[in-house]
């Protein structure tokens, strides 16, 4: 993944055409973040000092470096959005031959400058929101937000950008996971994608992974058309058989992950595995 993360545009072209995934340039920006989520807070998302910062200069090398062809821009980080560069890059893109630009953002600025960015040519964006219930989810990044998020997703769909909401499964969160997928049927128009936590070693994965097991049958009880779809999830998890957001699948189909021991009766070459850590329940997996 740092190969994708750190390369020049061929290099992820080519990185992508490899893999099977469509032609696309990462613009990957480094910069704090201003919330703190107990999966990823650390020295490195919340604490980063400017100089370690993506230069504007390489910010504009990414665009500038353009492969033939190549039109559909990914940005994402650790907070593209507070990057102080960021609207700049926005408008640079479209002269730079991209004309449709994907977001992955925690949704924080949305509110404000949807309207402006949809301008700026931001197509679609992909944000994560943790429950249906405000106090969980503030819980879970540690600030009140989700007002703040929801209101921005609204003004996302009013500017014309297509809006992606997904969620990781925790402990916290899978017992809301039916009330979180029809929310955002109903109010934003899309299906909530599901990924699985990654085991980080920061914080205690077991305490908020739920047995495999039971995601199942959280995700088995969630009737069409609310049923999520799978963000490089196992193929024996029973979600919904659509693409999701492409920055979304790259950023979490390529974490850390392996086979789990009860991965059996399985036959697809395809399959993402499990997350690292998952097969701690020893639930016996197989194909649907």
């Amino acid at each position: 993944m740092h190969t994708f993360l750190r390369g020049a545009p061929d290099v992820q072209l080519a990185w992508l055409r490899e893999r099977g995934y469509p032609d696309a340039t990462l613009l990957a920006l480094h910069n704090a973040c201003a919330q703190a989520c107990f999966f990823c807070a650390g020295p490195g998302t919340t604490g980063v000092p400017d100089s370690e910062r993506t230069p504007l200069a390489a910010a504009r090398s990414q665009l500038r470096g353009r492969p033939e062809g190549v039109t559909r821009l990914l940005v994402g980080g650790n907070e593209p959005t507070l990057h102080p560069e960021f609207d700049t890059l926005l408008a640079e893109a479209g002269p730079a031959g991209f004309s449709r630009v994907e977001l992955m953002t925690n949704g924080a600025r949305l509110r404000e400058a949807a309207t402006r960015w949809a301008r700026l040519g931001v197509a679609e964006v992909v944000v994560p929101l943790y429950s249906a219930d405000a106090v969980t989810h503030d819980a879970i990044v540690g600030t009140r937000a989700w007002h703040e998020v929801a209101d921005g997703l609204d003004a996302s769909r009013a500017a014309g950008i297509s809006a992606r909401v997904h969620t990781l499964l925790l402990r916290e969160n899978l017992a809301g996971l039916a009330a979180l997928a029809d929310l955002v049927r109903a109010r934003w128009g899309s299906r909530l994608g599901v990924a699985l936590l990654r085991d980080k070693g920061s914080f205690g994965h077991g305490r908020s992974a739920p047995p495999f097991g039971e995601l199942v049958a959280a995700l088995a009880g969630i009737p069409e058309p609310s049923r999520p779809v799978g963000i490089g999830t196992p193929d024996c998890l029973p979600t919904h058989q659509e693409e999701p957001a492409l920055v979304a699948e790259l950023y979490f189909r390529t974490q850390a992950r392996r086979r789990g021991r009860g991965c059996v009766g399985c036959s697809s070459a395809t399959c993402a595995g499990l997350v690292s850590g998952y097969e701690h329940d020893g639930v016996a997996l197989s194909a649907p």
